[in-house]
C-alpha cells in the first residue's frame, strides 16, 4: 500500500529513534511502514481521517493493530497517551514546503498544523513528528531535537526531518534495522550473529560464565533487553 509521503524508504531511520515502548500509536497511518516494520509493541494503534485508508488496514484483518477512523489531534486528546506511550506522527506536508498544492484525500491547512502540534507539545509520552524541514515546526517545537534524513518519495529523494521531545535513545524499542544504510545494517547483523554463534558453541559452563560477566558489567541494559522480549 502506497501513500503520498510514506515512508517506505525511511522506515529504518525513523526505528532506530525509538526507545522501548508498551503502546504504539501512528497517528497518520496511511501505507503503515513504519507500524509493519517495526516490532509491535504490547498495543498498538492506527488513526487515519481516510476512510479509504481505514478500510484497506481493515482487509488486512491484523489483530494487534486497533484502527481508529478518526481526526489525530482529536484522538490524542480525548485519550491522552501515558508515560509508556510512542506517537508517530507524519502528518501532510506543510502547505508551503510541499511540491503539490495537493495530494491527500484528508490534507491540513497551516491551521490544521498548528492545532496538532499544539496537541502534541503537550503529551507526557515520547513523540516523534515527521515532514519537510520547516520553520514554523522549529519555532513550535523549542527544545525538541532535530534529525534530518533522506526519503525517496513519488517526487524524488528529498530531505525530510524528525522531530523529537527526548533526547538519541541509547537503548532501542527494535534492533532489526540499526545502521544507516544497507551495507551497514548487514555488518551489524553478521558481527551480531557471529557473537551468538560463538555462545551457541561454547561448552555449557563457559557459555554460562560469559553470560554471568555481561548481567555483572551491564545489568540495566540487559533487564531491559529481557523485558523487550515480553508480548
Amino acid at each position: 500500500m502506497t501513500y503520498p509521503g510514506g515512508k517506505g524508504r525511511a522506515y529504518q531511520r525513523l526505528i532506530n529513534l525509538m526507545p522501548p515502548h508498551d503502546v504504539f500509536i501512528e497517528t497518520h497511518l496511511g501505507g503503515g511502514a513504519v507500524m509493519l516494520k517495526k516490532r509491535r509493541a504490547a498495543r498498538n494503534i492506527g488513526i487515519d481521517a481516510d476512510d479509504r485508508v481505514i478500510a484497506r488496514w481493515r482487509e488486512r484483518g491484523d489483530p494487534m493493530i486497533e484502527l481508529v477512523l478518526g481526526d489525530a489531534a482529536s484522538y490524542l486528546v480525548e485519550h491522552p497517551p501515558g508515560p509508556a506511550a510512542m506517537v508517530f506522527c507524519d502528518p501532510p506536508y506543510w502547505p508551503e514546503s510541499r511540491r503539490r498544492a495537493r495530494c491527500y484525500r484528508c490534507d491540513y491547512t497551516a491551521a490544521d498544523h498548528a492545532r496538532l502540534l499544539a496537541v502534541l507539545v503537550e503529551l507526557r509520552c515520547k513523540v516523534i513528528i515527521t515532514g519537510y524541514p520547516s520553520p514554523a515546526y522549529d519555532a513550535a517545537l523549542p527544545g525538541w531535537h532535530a534529525v534530518d534524513y533522506v526519503n525517496c518519495t513519488q517526487m524524488g529523494a528529498v530531505t525530510e526531518r524528525a522531530w523529537t521531545n527526548f533526547a538519541p535513545p541509547t537503548v532501542l524499542h527494535d534492533y532489526d534495522h540499526l545502521g544507516i544504510d544497507f551495507r551497514e545494517r548487514e555488518a551489524l547483523r553478521r558481527r551480531r550473529t557471529s557473537h551468538v554463534r560463538k555462545l551457541q558453541r561454547a561448552p555449557a559452563l563457559e557459555r554460562n560464565a560469559i553470560l554471568a560477566d555481561l548481567v555483572d558489567a551491564f545489568p540495566d541494559e540487559l533487564k531491559q533487553a529481557v523485558g523487550r522480549r515480553a508480548p
